[in-house]
């Protein structure tokens, strides 16, 4: 792959992860800061298979300025979250929602305060990680995909439901987010379909896990919810088992033959 297309691909998720930080200043708008977390993340897998390709260079070190960016902003989407969970499932408790907005108004300030020097922050990060990218060789490139596969595979086998299968999950979004840019050196089969079915079923298993967490603290008030909880949570597990079934032969297989073989 040429040097230009790993820089102008990092140019434009970069000019966009900086539009939806300020958008986030001026409108305050939540959907602009999960875009700006999102866009965090795609630079993060580019940059870690970058390092895959040339781990000398540790490109990821160099982006823990941002990271933090990154952290600091989660503070204010975890509140905003927890808030539309208890509207969702119609919790009806002053007290936690009172603390939610406090923590989500306390936070989002302190982002704001710092948008000056995390300007600065991203300015200098740019700059540094700009002249160190390299081009991405096919041959680091398939190896890179190859090994995630069979590692998350392997994990996807074992069908424990834990915080393993989680890490699967950023594992898969990082191949996902990556795969737009290595499409044309990418020599395996890679269905993306079928790992976006795998890495939302393990998401919407992990968002019930974390509800149920949520509201267990007061167990007897919530022991409707959490027992609704824990059923949808059993339903996205089977969900979840039955996709990971032969998770590499179908996570390898282009979408036609796999279209032709369930026909």
């Amino acid at each position: 792959m040429k040097k230009t297309a790993e820089r102008k691909y990092f140019d434009k998720e970069w000019s966009s992860m900086r539009a939806y930080m300020k958008s986030f200043l001026k409108k305050g708008k939540q959907e602009d800061l999960h875009q700006f977390r999102v866009q965090v993340k795609k630079l993060r897998a580019f940059l870690i298979l970058s390092d895959s390709a040339a781990p000398a260079q540790n490109l990821i070190k160099h982006f823990q300025p941002v990271k933090k960016i990154f952290k600091e902003a989660g503070v204010i989407r975890n509140a905003y979250i927890n808030l539309e969970l208890a509207k969702a499932y119609q919790i009806n408790n002053a007290a936690f929602e009172r603390s939610q907005q406090q923590e989500q108004t306390k936070a989002t300030k302190k982002f704001n305060s710092k948008y000056g020097k995390n300007v600065v922050k991203i300015k200098r990060t740019y700059k540094k990680l700009k002249k160190e990218i390299k081009p991405i060789n096919e041959e680091p490139i398939n190896l890179f995909y190859q090994n995630q596969l069979q590692e998350i595979s392997a994990t996807l086998g074992e069908q424990k439901f834990n915080e393993q299968l989680h890490d699967c999950r950023k594992q898969l979004k990082i191949l996902i987010f990556n795969y737009k840019l290595i499409q044309p050196e990418l020599h395996i089969g890679f269905n993306k379909d079928y790992l976006d079915q795998v890495q939302t079923a393990i998401g919407d298993w992990h968002d019930l896990v974390l509800a149920k967490a949520l509201f267990s603290g007061n167990a007897a008030q919530h022991k409707k919810l959490i027992a609704n909880l824990k059923m949808q949570e059993s339903k996205t597990k089977k969900l979840a088992t039955d996709l990971i079934k032969d998770f590499y032969r179908l996570a390898t297989t282009i979408e036609e033959v796999l279209t032709e073989e369930m026909s």
